[in-house]
């Protein structure tokens, strides 16, 4: 068996693909699209795994995490020469993602509006306006997937 290679018609081709190489933008942003469309689809089937459905999406035929549609519509993607970032600049983005735990966001002063109320023995009594301490989250937000973010490992970024 005899092997002839041609240099020049080898280093033309390697040069086609240096060049191709060059701005992978295109395919960073093919890419980033890709990734959003899993997120808006992982939207449309409530997860993947399925979420527990939500106390608010029971009681008004609703999606969990999905109210005002606001986290969903705001996943943006964001490409260059050699990487691409898909992300969001909601805030509460992360709490749903990883959870957090009772007080992680420290302590308010909530205003309580006055109301009427009865007590064990029956009788109406009123509360004045007051305003009252809380902790932020008032209690532990579990992982939307239940396991923990170190498993899951960091937010998606690819680099080349």
């Amino acid at each position: 068996m005899k092997v002839t290679v041609h240099e020049e018609d080898v280093l033309r081709q390697l040069g086609i693909v240096a060049r191709r190489m060059e701005n992978l933008r295109p395919a960073m942003s093919e890419i980033g699209e890709i990734i959003r469309t899993s997120v808006e689809r992982n939207f449309m089937v409530s997860g993947r795994p399925r979420w527990k459905p939500s106390v608010r999406a029971k009681l008004q035929g609703g999606q969990t995490l999905s109210d005002t549609g606001r986290l969903r519509n705001s996943i943006t993607v964001r490409a260059s020469e050699r990487s691409v970032s898909v992300g969001t600049n909601v805030v509460y983005a992360a709490v749903h993602q990883f959870g957090a735990k009772k007080g992680r966001f420290g302590t308010i002063a909530a205003a309580v509006n006055g109301y009427l109320r009865r007590t064990a023995s029956g009788k109406k009594t009123t509360v004045r306006a007051h305003t009252r301490r809380m902790t932020l989250p008032w209690g532990n937000i579990p992982t939307r997937t239940g396991r923990s973010p170190r498993v899951r490992g960091k937010p998606f970024n690819l680099t080349c």
